[in-house]
Protein backbone atom coordinates (compact mmCIF):
# COMPACT_ATOMS: atom_id res chain seq x y z
CA UNK A 1 0.00 0.00 0.00
CA UNK A 2 1.86 2.97 1.27
CA UNK A 3 5.07 2.19 -0.37
CA UNK A 4 3.16 1.75 -3.92
CA UNK A 5 1.35 5.09 -2.89
CA UNK A 6 5.01 6.83 -2.48
CA UNK A 7 6.32 5.39 -5.61
CA UNK A 8 3.13 6.59 -7.81
CA UNK A 9 3.45 9.95 -6.22
CA UNK A 10 7.18 10.66 -7.24
CA UNK A 11 6.03 9.60 -11.13
CA UNK A 12 2.68 12.22 -10.37
CA UNK A 13 4.83 14.79 -9.22
CA UNK A 14 6.30 15.11 -12.44
CA UNK A 15 3.06 14.46 -14.63
CA UNK A 16 4.35 11.59 -15.79
CA UNK A 17 3.87 7.29 -14.94
CA UNK A 18 5.51 4.13 -14.10
CA UNK A 19 5.00 2.90 -17.73
CA UNK A 20 6.23 6.46 -19.36
CA UNK A 21 2.87 7.66 -20.36
CA UNK A 22 1.63 11.29 -19.74
CA UNK A 23 -0.92 11.57 -17.47
CA UNK A 24 -3.78 11.92 -20.12
CA UNK A 25 -2.69 9.48 -22.46
CA UNK A 26 -4.40 6.14 -23.60
CA UNK A 27 -2.15 2.99 -24.05
CA UNK A 28 -1.76 1.44 -27.94
CA UNK A 29 -4.92 -0.29 -28.99
CA UNK A 30 -5.05 -2.90 -31.83
CA UNK A 31 -7.99 -4.80 -33.07
CA UNK A 32 -7.83 -7.92 -35.23
CA UNK A 33 -10.89 -9.82 -36.37
CA UNK A 34 -12.34 -13.36 -37.71
CA UNK A 35 -9.88 -15.46 -34.85
CA UNK A 36 -12.44 -17.56 -33.72
CA UNK A 37 -13.60 -20.15 -36.81
CA UNK A 38 -15.95 -21.63 -35.18
CA UNK A 39 -18.27 -18.94 -34.75
CA UNK A 40 -20.11 -16.41 -36.90
CA UNK A 41 -17.64 -12.86 -36.27
CA UNK A 42 -14.98 -12.43 -33.61
CA UNK A 43 -12.59 -9.70 -32.57
CA UNK A 44 -9.12 -9.96 -30.82
CA UNK A 45 -8.71 -6.66 -28.91
CA UNK A 46 -5.77 -5.16 -26.97
CA UNK A 47 -5.32 -2.13 -25.05
CA UNK A 48 -1.72 -2.15 -23.87
CA UNK A 49 -1.61 -5.47 -22.12
CA UNK A 50 -5.21 -6.04 -21.45
CA UNK A 51 -6.50 -8.46 -23.71
CA UNK A 52 -10.26 -9.40 -24.49
CA UNK A 53 -11.70 -11.81 -27.30
CA UNK A 54 -15.61 -11.92 -28.19
CA UNK A 55 -17.00 -14.13 -30.47
CA UNK A 56 -20.71 -14.01 -31.62
CA UNK A 57 -22.73 -16.85 -32.12
CA UNK A 58 -26.40 -17.08 -33.82
CA UNK A 59 -29.21 -19.34 -33.26
CA UNK A 60 -32.47 -19.40 -34.93
CA UNK A 61 -35.15 -18.99 -32.38
CA UNK A 62 -38.81 -17.53 -32.09
CA UNK A 63 -39.74 -13.96 -31.49
CA UNK A 64 -40.51 -12.71 -28.16
CA UNK A 65 -44.25 -12.20 -27.59
CA UNK A 66 -43.80 -8.43 -27.12
CA UNK A 67 -41.77 -7.83 -30.27
CA UNK A 68 -42.52 -10.18 -32.84
CA UNK A 69 -40.79 -8.50 -35.83
CA UNK A 70 -37.59 -8.63 -33.59
CA UNK A 71 -34.51 -10.99 -32.34
CA UNK A 72 -32.76 -10.91 -29.47
CA UNK A 73 -29.16 -9.86 -28.34
CA UNK A 74 -27.21 -11.15 -25.47
CA UNK A 75 -23.96 -10.18 -23.98
CA UNK A 76 -22.02 -11.93 -21.22
CA UNK A 77 -18.88 -10.93 -20.32
CA UNK A 78 -16.58 -14.07 -18.74
CA UNK A 79 -13.04 -13.14 -16.70
CA UNK A 80 -11.43 -16.63 -16.25
CA UNK A 81 -9.00 -17.31 -13.31
CA UNK A 82 -5.98 -16.89 -15.37
CA UNK A 83 -6.47 -13.66 -16.82
CA UNK A 84 -4.79 -11.80 -13.62
CA UNK A 85 -2.43 -13.01 -10.90
CA UNK A 86 -5.43 -11.86 -8.37
CA UNK A 87 -7.16 -15.41 -8.02
CA UNK A 88 -10.54 -14.85 -6.21
CA UNK A 89 -13.42 -15.93 -7.59
CA UNK A 90 -15.82 -13.61 -5.68
CA UNK A 91 -13.95 -10.62 -7.17
CA UNK A 92 -13.94 -11.75 -10.65
CA UNK A 93 -17.59 -12.81 -10.99
CA UNK A 94 -18.56 -9.46 -9.03
CA UNK A 95 -16.64 -7.82 -12.12
CA UNK A 96 -17.71 -9.93 -14.73
CA UNK A 97 -21.14 -9.24 -14.04
CA UNK A 98 -20.53 -4.89 -14.01
CA UNK A 99 -18.81 -5.19 -16.89
CA UNK A 100 -21.32 -7.49 -18.76
CA UNK A 101 -23.87 -5.08 -17.78
CA UNK A 102 -22.43 -2.47 -19.02
CA UNK A 103 -21.38 -3.72 -22.06
CA UNK A 104 -25.39 -4.66 -23.07
CA UNK A 105 -26.66 -1.73 -21.44
CA UNK A 106 -24.47 0.08 -24.39
CA UNK A 107 -25.23 -2.20 -27.23
CA UNK A 108 -28.58 -2.00 -26.16
CA UNK A 109 -29.12 1.99 -25.85
CA UNK A 110 -26.57 3.17 -28.45
CA UNK A 111 -28.66 1.13 -30.46
CA UNK A 112 -25.41 -0.62 -32.07
CA UNK A 113 -27.89 -3.49 -33.49
CA UNK A 114 -30.75 -3.00 -34.99
CA UNK A 115 -33.12 -5.70 -33.70
CA UNK A 116 -35.79 -5.57 -36.19
CA UNK A 117 -32.91 -6.05 -38.92
CA UNK A 118 -32.78 -10.07 -36.87
CA UNK A 119 -36.03 -10.67 -37.46
CA UNK A 120 -36.75 -13.85 -40.27
CA UNK A 121 -40.58 -14.16 -40.60
CA UNK A 122 -42.59 -11.77 -37.74
CA UNK A 123 -44.20 -14.14 -34.36
CA UNK A 124 -42.25 -17.22 -35.91
CA UNK A 125 -38.37 -17.03 -36.41
CA UNK A 126 -35.56 -14.47 -35.67
CA UNK A 127 -31.51 -14.80 -35.07
CA UNK A 128 -30.74 -14.99 -31.72
CA UNK A 129 -27.09 -13.15 -31.29
CA UNK A 130 -25.29 -14.33 -28.44
CA UNK A 131 -22.00 -11.73 -28.17
CA UNK A 132 -19.04 -13.48 -25.43
CA UNK A 133 -16.53 -11.74 -24.11
CA UNK A 134 -13.60 -13.42 -22.73
CA UNK A 135 -10.47 -11.24 -20.67
CA UNK A 136 -7.73 -13.15 -21.74
CA UNK A 137 -5.18 -10.82 -19.37
CA UNK A 138 -6.98 -8.01 -17.02
CA UNK A 139 -4.75 -4.89 -17.03
CA UNK A 140 -7.30 -2.05 -16.68
CA UNK A 141 -9.89 -0.81 -18.51
CA UNK A 142 -11.16 -4.19 -19.19
CA UNK A 143 -14.87 -2.01 -19.80
CA UNK A 144 -13.34 -0.40 -22.82
CA UNK A 145 -11.31 -3.48 -24.28
CA UNK A 146 -14.99 -5.20 -24.00
CA UNK A 147 -16.79 -3.20 -25.60
CA UNK A 148 -14.64 -2.78 -28.46
CA UNK A 149 -13.93 -6.31 -28.80
CA UNK A 150 -18.33 -6.39 -28.63
CA UNK A 151 -18.43 -4.12 -31.36
CA UNK A 152 -15.52 -5.49 -33.80
CA UNK A 153 -16.84 -9.26 -33.48
CA UNK A 154 -20.87 -7.66 -34.15
CA UNK A 155 -19.42 -5.78 -37.18
CA UNK A 156 -17.46 -9.37 -38.36
CA UNK A 157 -20.86 -11.28 -38.24
CA UNK A 158 -22.64 -11.80 -41.30
CA UNK A 159 -26.32 -13.41 -41.10
CA UNK A 160 -26.91 -16.52 -43.35
CA UNK A 161 -29.21 -16.87 -45.83
CA UNK A 162 -32.33 -19.05 -44.75
CA UNK A 163 -35.21 -19.93 -47.01
CA UNK A 164 -38.45 -21.00 -45.82
CA UNK A 165 -40.53 -23.72 -47.48
CA UNK A 166 -44.14 -24.08 -47.31
CA UNK A 167 -44.79 -25.98 -44.31
CA UNK A 168 -42.84 -23.23 -42.40
CA UNK A 169 -39.57 -24.64 -42.07
CA UNK A 170 -36.42 -22.50 -42.00
CA UNK A 171 -33.20 -24.09 -43.99
CA UNK A 172 -30.11 -22.04 -43.73
CA UNK A 173 -27.83 -22.50 -46.39
CA UNK A 174 -23.93 -22.21 -44.89
CA UNK A 175 -21.34 -22.24 -46.83
CA UNK A 176 -21.14 -25.84 -49.01
CA UNK A 177 -24.11 -27.42 -46.68
CA UNK A 178 -27.74 -26.70 -45.75
CA UNK A 179 -28.47 -27.03 -42.38
CA UNK A 180 -32.35 -27.62 -41.84
CA UNK A 181 -34.60 -26.60 -38.76
CA UNK A 182 -38.17 -27.75 -39.29
CA UNK A 183 -40.85 -26.93 -37.17
CA UNK A 184 -40.06 -29.35 -34.96
CA UNK A 185 -36.41 -27.52 -34.53
CA UNK A 186 -34.67 -30.72 -35.23
CA UNK A 187 -31.78 -29.94 -36.96
CA UNK A 188 -30.38 -31.84 -40.41
CA UNK A 189 -28.24 -31.38 -43.03
CA UNK A 190 -28.32 -31.74 -46.41
CA UNK A 191 -25.94 -30.62 -49.79
CA UNK A 192 -26.33 -27.04 -50.90
CA UNK A 193 -27.53 -28.02 -54.51
CA UNK A 194 -31.20 -27.95 -53.23
CA UNK A 195 -33.38 -26.45 -55.69
CA UNK A 196 -35.94 -23.70 -54.26
CA UNK A 197 -39.41 -25.37 -54.95
CA UNK A 198 -41.92 -23.01 -56.21
CA UNK A 199 -44.07 -21.25 -54.26
CA UNK A 200 -41.45 -21.88 -51.37
CA UNK A 201 -40.24 -18.36 -49.76
CA UNK A 202 -36.87 -17.47 -49.11
CA UNK A 203 -35.60 -14.66 -47.00
CA UNK A 204 -32.27 -12.66 -48.42
CA UNK A 205 -31.41 -15.68 -50.45
CA UNK A 206 -28.42 -16.28 -52.24
CA UNK A 207 -27.64 -12.66 -50.17
CA UNK A 208 -25.71 -12.98 -46.91
CA UNK A 209 -26.32 -9.37 -45.08
CA UNK A 210 -23.43 -7.92 -42.67
CA UNK A 211 -25.09 -6.80 -39.49
CA UNK A 212 -24.27 -3.30 -40.06
CA UNK A 213 -24.00 -1.37 -36.85
CA UNK A 214 -26.46 1.41 -36.50
CA UNK A 215 -23.68 3.08 -34.60
CA UNK A 216 -20.32 2.29 -32.62
CA UNK A 217 -20.76 3.75 -29.12
CA UNK A 218 -17.14 3.19 -27.53
CA UNK A 219 -15.66 4.16 -24.29
CA UNK A 220 -12.87 5.52 -21.96
CA UNK A 221 -12.18 4.79 -18.37
CA UNK A 222 -10.00 7.20 -16.11
CA UNK A 223 -9.22 7.07 -12.58
CA UNK A 224 -8.75 9.72 -9.97
CA UNK A 225 -6.02 9.03 -8.08
CA UNK A 226 -5.48 12.18 -5.37
CA UNK A 227 -7.04 14.43 -7.68
CA UNK A 228 -5.31 13.88 -10.48
CA UNK A 229 -7.32 11.94 -13.44
CA UNK A 230 -5.24 9.17 -14.96
CA UNK A 231 -6.68 8.37 -18.73
CA UNK A 232 -7.22 4.00 -19.62
CA UNK A 233 -5.52 3.24 -16.09
CA UNK A 234 -3.36 -0.05 -15.61
CA UNK A 235 -4.48 -2.57 -13.21
CA UNK A 236 -1.96 -1.31 -10.39
CA UNK A 237 -3.25 2.30 -11.03
CA UNK A 238 -6.98 1.11 -10.82
CA UNK A 239 -6.27 -0.57 -7.01
CA UNK A 240 -4.28 2.49 -6.17
CA UNK A 241 -7.02 5.24 -7.07
CA UNK A 242 -9.65 6.46 -4.94
CA UNK A 243 -12.32 5.94 -7.87
CA UNK A 244 -12.75 5.68 -11.72
CA UNK A 245 -15.31 6.62 -14.34
CA UNK A 246 -16.07 5.27 -17.97
CA UNK A 247 -17.52 7.32 -19.97
CA UNK A 248 -19.45 6.09 -23.26
CA UNK A 249 -19.57 7.96 -26.62
CA UNK A 250 -20.57 7.81 -30.11
CA UNK A 251 -18.98 8.61 -33.34
CA UNK A 252 -20.79 12.05 -33.03
CA UNK A 253 -19.40 12.61 -29.48
CA UNK A 254 -23.07 12.15 -27.89
CA UNK A 255 -22.60 10.31 -24.21
CA UNK A 256 -24.54 7.12 -24.40
CA UNK A 257 -23.27 6.04 -20.68
CA UNK A 258 -21.35 7.71 -17.70
CA UNK A 259 -20.36 4.61 -15.16
CA UNK A 260 -18.91 4.57 -12.19
CA UNK A 261 -18.50 1.60 -10.02
CA UNK A 262 -18.17 2.52 -6.56
CA UNK A 263 -15.16 3.43 -4.75
CA UNK A 264 -13.72 5.46 -2.03
CA UNK A 265 -14.41 8.70 -3.62
CA UNK A 266 -17.20 10.83 -5.27
CA UNK A 267 -16.45 12.25 -8.70
CA UNK A 268 -17.13 16.10 -8.85
CA UNK A 269 -18.61 17.92 -11.71
CA UNK A 270 -15.44 18.84 -12.96
CA UNK A 271 -14.00 15.62 -12.58
CA UNK A 272 -17.16 14.22 -15.17
CA UNK A 273 -16.22 16.92 -17.45
CA UNK A 274 -13.05 15.99 -17.93
CA UNK A 275 -13.55 12.61 -18.35
CA UNK A 276 -15.98 13.31 -20.80
CA UNK A 277 -13.80 15.11 -22.44
CA UNK A 278 -10.85 12.14 -22.14
CA UNK A 279 -13.63 9.93 -23.58
CA UNK A 280 -13.94 12.41 -26.59
CA UNK A 281 -10.63 12.50 -27.35
CA UNK A 282 -9.85 9.01 -27.36
CA UNK A 283 -12.64 7.43 -29.44
CA UNK A 284 -10.53 8.70 -32.33
CA UNK A 285 -7.95 5.91 -31.36
CA UNK A 286 -10.03 3.45 -30.96
CA UNK A 287 -12.32 4.01 -34.10
CA UNK A 288 -8.83 4.10 -35.90
CA UNK A 289 -8.31 0.59 -34.93
CA UNK A 290 -11.34 -0.82 -35.72
CA UNK A 291 -11.46 0.70 -38.91
CA UNK A 292 -7.86 -0.46 -39.77
CA UNK A 293 -8.95 -3.74 -39.20
CA UNK A 294 -11.89 -3.86 -41.43
CA UNK A 295 -10.51 -2.01 -44.07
Amino acid sequence: GTCANEYYEKFISQETRPDGRPLGRGRPVSVARGVVGTSDGSCLVKIGRTTCLAAVNLELGVPELESPNQGTLEVTVELPPMCSSETRPGRHNEEAAYVTGRVRDVLTDGKVVDLRSLSIEPAKHCWKVFVDVYVLDHDGSILDAALLAANGALRDCVLPVVSIDERGDVEVLYGQTVSRLSAEGDADEIPKSKKVKPGEKTVGLNRQKRLVPASTPLSCTCALYKNTILVDPSHEEEKLSETSVTVCVDELGKIVGVFKPGGRNEASETVLANCVAASRLRYAALSKALKEAFA
